[in-house]
């Protein structure tokens, strides 16, 4: 009886530890830079920046474009 319940609690608390991993995935994590919207326009080198860095980190880059550095004071 005695080796029975400690197959069971050993069972159990395998189990627990093995579904605490589990959880749901973690979210990308996101990188946002500040800068220029002459940078970040079409023509601009961003996107192609971007799409290398996101590819390279994996990870998210989240460009937010301000028209010059007064705007980021």
């Amino acid at each position: 009886m005695r080796t029975f319940l400690y197959t069971l609690v050993s069972a159990v608390l395998l189990a627990a530890t093995v579904l605490a991993g589990t959880g749901p995935a973690s979210a990308q994590e996101k990188l946002t830079v500040y800068t220029y919207e002459s940078f970040t326009a079409e023509w601009g080198p961003g996107p192609a920046v971007k799409k290398a860095f996101e590819a390279e980190c994996g990870c998210i880059l989240e460009f937010v474009a301000v028209a010059d550095g007064v705007a980021l004071l």
